[in-house]
């Protein structure tokens, strides 16, 4: 039911052809770039993530060592 609404919403919308063009020219360009990224991130988004997942298994690491009473 509401497939054929938005169906019914794009063929009686004129800028949707449109945009259809703009968006073959940008998949085509971002083709290039797609090359550049790795899971789809940029490499700063990797760093910070890289950052993130180190400071979790610090945390989790040092508190098992509390818990299991080989340190503090």
């Amino acid at each position: 039911m509401l497939d054929d609404l938005r169906k019914t919403v794009d063929d009686n919308d004129p800028a949707h052809l449109e945009d259809d063009e703009e968006e073959i020219v940008s998949v085509e360009e971002s083709a290039g770039k797609r090359s550049q990224l790795f899971l789809g991130m940029t490499p700063v988004e990797r760093m910070f993530l890289s950052m993130f997942l180190f400071l979790n298994v610090a945390i989790l690491g040092i508190a098992l060592l509390v818990v299991t009473g080989r340190m503090g």
